[in-house]
């Protein structure tokens, strides 16, 4: 029964009638749901490494994806070019490494400092936005991007080899690790952006989803020598939650969000991810936040916000 429902639930997400009338919605959705990834691998961490973790993630979640596909009443014929199939393969490759390096980053990281910097996604899109998309970018956006560097080089510079309240060592290499994520996660976005309109977002999805657990699949056999680690059911559990619900249900909302709203304002509603996501960690993980990550993430944070008053609603 419960199964019918969260299937019922997913389909319903993916209704073109939602999508027209209330997009913020989905945005909403997005936000919640993302929030839970990193504390979801960060419980996963110690028992499988960050490659397994994304692999397995994109396998549950490409698995879905296709069910959810399958199960639409009408499904449009799709003529495929190869500019297309070339975007969707490109896509998949962007989004296997975004979870590569930020899974990494979250196993040198607090949760707060890996979510703040892997989030300055929108800030890249926003950079690039006006070569791909020709959109007109306000000047007041390039400050948001000089508030949110100067937050990134705090943090940097000053909690760099330093032990927080947690006991966790801030990385260098952690940090540009989440970096990387984000700058992996615009070309993902980018790429999404440029599809829309031209395929069914289930079939994108589920596309990009399966190109990405391939590539994953891929360097999880140099990892792990051509063998198959077994893990105890509780890390396949939190594995199974990270595909249904924030990679589901939240990366799913996002894709659907960029027919209605520009690239830009889909990945800026990403900053309220390291609100939610800190407030798990604290509650859930015992990981307070220090000084120097809170003040770099405010300047961030107000970075984002301040590119985000600038942003169009359509693109």
């Amino acid at each position: 029964m419960g199964r019918c429902c969260l299937q019922r639930l997913l389909i319903n997400m993916l209704a073109k009638r939602t999508l027209h009338e209330k997009p913020l919605i989905l945005l909403l959705v997005g936000v919640l749901a993302v929030s839970t990834a990193a504390i979801l691998i960060k419980l996963a961490l110690p028992h499988a490494s960050p490659l397994a973790i994304s692999f397995y993630r994109l396998l549950f979640s490409s698995i879905i994806a296709f069910v959810i596909y399958r199960s639409r009443r009408s499904r449009p014929e799709v003529s495929l070019s190869k500019s297309n199939i070339f975007l969707m393969i490109l896509g998949g490759v962007f989004l296997a490494l975004h979870f590569t390096s930020w899974t990494c980053s979250l196993d040198m990281l607090s949760v707060s400092s890996s979510v703040i910097f892997v989030t300055t996604t929108p800030l890249w899109v926003g950079l690039l936005s006006p070569l791909i998309f020709k959109e007109k970018v306000p000047s007041k956006f390039y400050l948001g991007v000089g508030l949110a560097i100067l937050g990134g080089i705090l943090i940097a510079t000053l909690s760099t080899g330093e032990t927080n309240v947690n006991g966790q060592e801030s990385s260098l290499l952690g940090l540009f690790l989440a970096l990387v994520g984000a700058w992996m996660a615009s070309a993902y976005f980018i790429i999404g952006k440029k599809l829309t309109g031209a395929l069914p977002t289930e079939l994108y999805v589920t596309t990009v989803y399966s190109v990405a657990t391939i590539v994953l699949g891929l360097f999880l056999a140099v990892e792990q020598r051509g063998t198959l680690a077994v893990y105890q059911p509780a890390t396949y559990g939190l594995l199974l939650l990270m595909a249904v619900i924030p990679q589901t249900l939240g990366h799913t909302s996002f894709n659907l969000a960029l027919n209605a709203l520009s690239a830009r304002t889909v990945s800026l509603s990403l900053l309220f991810e390291p609100v939610g996501s800190t407030i798990l960690a604290i509650f859930l993980l015992k990981e307070i936040p220090s000084a120097v990550e809170v003040a770099g993430g405010i300047l961030i944070l107000t970075g984002l916000v301040v590119a985000l008053k600038t942003s169009p609603n359509v693109g």
